[in-house]
């Protein structure tokens, strides 16, 4: 036997039966640093826990049972105890905010894909159920500075804080902006496709590209599109602005030749939920056209 305090006296199969996790568990946790044994023989590599730490195993598997991460059950109880209360609520905050979203999501799915009863045509059944205003516009080409990443959908707000650096790009070169800002998705952002996304500026002038900003000339092109306010542009209430758009511009032609996009009318930041902030908008061809 080893010579290690008499408080850390459990083998690893004793603490094991007593918290109820099991070895494979505790082993995982040793090596996260979520619980580490008491003591750990050096010679024979045996692990050995102290009773006190029975306690922290409950609470982990209590937490584990909440479906959180390991790495946010770390940081809760290594927290001080005068902040994990907090630091818990704040955790459990975002929890119920992301199945509020699953739960919308699903919502979503039942009504527009999953229906008893679908459309043959699923462009005419998204028209047919939209609550939104829907509209079309003509585009005339404009010239725009672009960034354009590939962003899975955890990394596209720092997409959006990275396209501020375009505003001072253009005015320091002493060019002017010529319109809203938008964003076009090139493909699916979600957690396992990556876009490519790119957030334009029109702008007027002469400017010298530079980095990650590339300059070209945005087509001329026929818009439908509708209006959200800032809450309606969240994940996922949004598919169905996406849908509507997409419907009324096959209606109208076809939607296809160019990518979706998103037009920011006014500053997100500047604006509150109930604010109108811009569009979601698919581009068409008129039917005469095409």
């Amino acid at each position: 036997m080893p010579n290690i305090s008499t408080r850390a006296s459990m083998t690893i199969g004793a603490f094991s039966h007593l918290s109820r996790l099991s070895i494979k568990a505790l082993r995982l946790y040793d090596a996260l640093g979520l619980l580490a044994p008491a003591y750990t023989d050096d010679a024979s590599g045996y692990r050995y826990y102290d009773p006190a730490q029975l306690e922290r195993a409950r609470q982990i598997s209590l937490l584990r049972q909440l479906d959180l991460p390991l790495s946010a059950i770390a940081e809760v109880l290594d927290a001080p105890s005068s902040e994990r209360r907090a630091r818990f609520e704040q955790l459990w905050q975002s929890v119920e905010a992301a199945y509020a979203q699953r739960r919308e999501l699903a919502e979503y799915l039942l009504g527009q894909v999953f229906t008893d009863q679908r459309s043959s045509d699923m462009s005419q059944s998204a028209l047919s159920e939209s609550t939104f205003t829907l509209q079309q516009r003509f585009v005339p080409e404009q010239q725009i500075v672009s960034m354009t990443r590939r962003v899975l959908v955890q990394d596209l707000q720092g997409l959006f804080e990275d396209s501020s650096k375009l505003l001072p790009f253009i005015t320091e070169q002493g060019a002017q902006v010529a319109g809203p800002m938008f964003a076009i998705y090139h493909g699916e952002v979600n957690n396992d496709s990556d876009g490519p996304v790119e957030i334009c500026f029109p702008y007027r002038g002469d400017l010298v590209a530079e980095g990650e900003f590339v300059l070209r000339r945005e087509s001329a092109h026929h818009e439908a599109y509708v209006t959200l306010t800032k809450a309606q542009f969240v994940f996922p209430q949004i598919l169905a602005a996406y849908d509507a758009a997409r419907a009324y511009g096959n209606q109208l032609g076809q939607c296809g030749q160019l990518s979706p996009r998103e037009v920011y009318n006014r500053a997100w930041n500047d604006t509150g939920p109930d604010d109108v902030v811009g569009d979601v908008a698919w581009p068409f061809v008129p039917r005469d056209q095409a």
